[in-house]
């Protein structure tokens, strides 16, 4: 039996089907084994759709169209709107589906709690966490939206750090502005242009003064300062290229600053929260000190912020699904190596599904170096594609690099019968009949929602 004939014996399950699931999928198909991508939603885009502002279009689409490329053949079914933990439970699929393998690339879409003691309390409504904020923002022009719908507030406070919270800051800003031009002075302005002009320019360009929009600026509240905001990686270790990327940092932020037009707080912590009625009104916050590279809270050094608005952007993490162990918000793992599941002898995890890291954005200094060209430029729609690109390719090759591993511990393990694969293209078929799914691409191209700048040509 040659090697294809074996491997299309095994049948694989991959959970998730986004960067990761994508080319892990496309890698298994291409050595002959067939897979079963389960996808808890009704497309496999993960991030890419769902938590990267919808004005990188480029970008988008042309992610998207690699996932598709990858996803969108013989050896693969996809199996949309199917949670594993919710609509199927995870060590059933282990015990009695059949599969010689299972393979977690599941991303990460939990929101890491605000550490203030009952905060929750305020859930969507005064208190908003990152991915449902985005995933409102990119969704919320659908005709057939039923998500959460939120109303930006003034004096919203955006609590982070990371490039996700200056993606954060800039739609509260943007939204706000292009709100209030219209009800102000009756300009129209849309959002991509705002994004690309940046504020200041375009109220130049209208002769508006910002006060007169009475808008109250969003805060960004940081617990370290400008200079330690990922925006810039170093190229080495050497204190000298820290520093470099330091400034780089730090002179990135500024210029955010100006062009739309939020604040920033430094060297502060939230800790407590003031409500009236039911409501948060203020929150609390302590300053703090970087010492050695550690925050340390500056003792009674406390200060109030009145908002009705408070996002929090510190971080997702992968889902946790039970019938797995974890350690704090990492997946735990066999010590031999970094792919195994701890518990299983044929559960595999890659990419977010390992590190316990979140944001596309998040991710950026564990992606490549930025290089030397992009330094002035970086933020603009062309160094962030570059950036992007670069670190999902980086995703990509690090799964081709499990996945040798990985391909060769599934041949080895012992070929399933005919009765088990047909059972498992039985469960999949049945699945598919009760959602209407025929096949990838015409399921892709029915479910793709409206994108906002076609509507904005109409």
């Amino acid at each position: 039996m040659n090697s294809a004939t074996a491997f299309k014996k095994h049948y694989v399950a991959i959970i998730g089907g986004s960067i990761s699931g994508s080319e892990a999928a496309n890698i298994l198909a291409k050595n002959g084994f067939r897979v079963v991508v389960f996808e808890m939603n009704k497309l496999p885009y993960g991030k890419i759709e769902d938590g990267l502002p919808n004005w990188h279009i480029n970008l988008r689409n042309r992610q998207i169209n690699e996932i598709d490329s990858k996803l969108d053949q013989e050896n693969i079914r996809f199996v949309p709107n199917t949670k594993i933990g919710k609509d199927i439970d995870f060590l059933d699929l282990v015990n009695n589906w059949g599969f010689s393998a299972i393979i977690l690339a599941n991303g990460a879409w939990q929101d890491r709690g605000l550490p203030i003691l009952e905060i929750d309390k305020f859930l969507d409504k005064e208190l908003i966490y990152q991915n449902s904020f985005i995933y409102w923002f990119n969704h919320k022009h659908e005709k057939d939206y039923d998500g959460l719908n939120y109303t930006i507030k003034n004096n919203t406070i955006v609590v982070g750090g990371g490039l996700a919270s200056l993606d954060v800051v800039k739609i509260v800003m943007i939204e706000l502005v292009k709100k209030q031009l219209f009800v102000k002075k009756g300009i129209e302005v849309d959002l991509f242009t705002l994004e690309k002009e940046g504020i200041n320019t375009i109220l130049e360009e209208y002769n508006v003064d910002f006060n007169e929009l009475e808008i109250g600026k969003a805060k960004l509240i940081y617990r370290r300062t400008a200079k330690d905001m990922p925006l810039k990686t170093p190229k080495d270790d050497t204190k000298e290229s820290i520093e470099i990327a330091e400034n780089v940092s730090e002179k990135l932020l500024n210029k955010y600053q100006e062009k739309y037009l939020f604040e920033f707080i430094p060297l502060s912590i939230p800790v407590n929260f003031v409500e009236k009625e039911n409501k948060l009104t203020e929150v609390v916050f302590q300053k703090v000190q970087v010492e050695n590279g550690k925050i340390k809270p500056i003792e009674n050094s406390f200060f109030n912020i009145k908002t009705e608005m408070v996002i929090s952007s510190i971080g997702s993490v992968p889902e946790k699904i039970d019938g797995l162990q974890y350690e704090y918000t990492s997946l735990k793992m066999r010590e031999e190596a970094d792919y195994h599941v701890f518990g299983f002898e044929n559960v595999f995890a890659i990419g977010n599904a390992v590190t316990g890291r979140g944001n596309i954005q998040e991710s950026k200094k564990h992606g490549q170096q930025m290089t030397e060209k992009i330094i002035d430029k970086h933020l603009t729609e062309e160094a962030f594609k570059l950036w992007l690109t670069n670190h999902n390719n980086n995703i990509r090759s690090k799964v081709a690099e499990q996945l040798n591993s990985i391909v060769k511990e599934i041949s080895d393990t012992k070929i399933q019968p005919e009765s088990i694969i047909q059972k498992i293209i039985n469960k999949t078929d049945a699945i598919h009949t009760k959602i209407g799914y025929t096949n990838y691409s015409s399921w892709t191209h029915k479910n793709l929602p409206v994108r906002l700048e076609e509507l904005l040509k109409k």
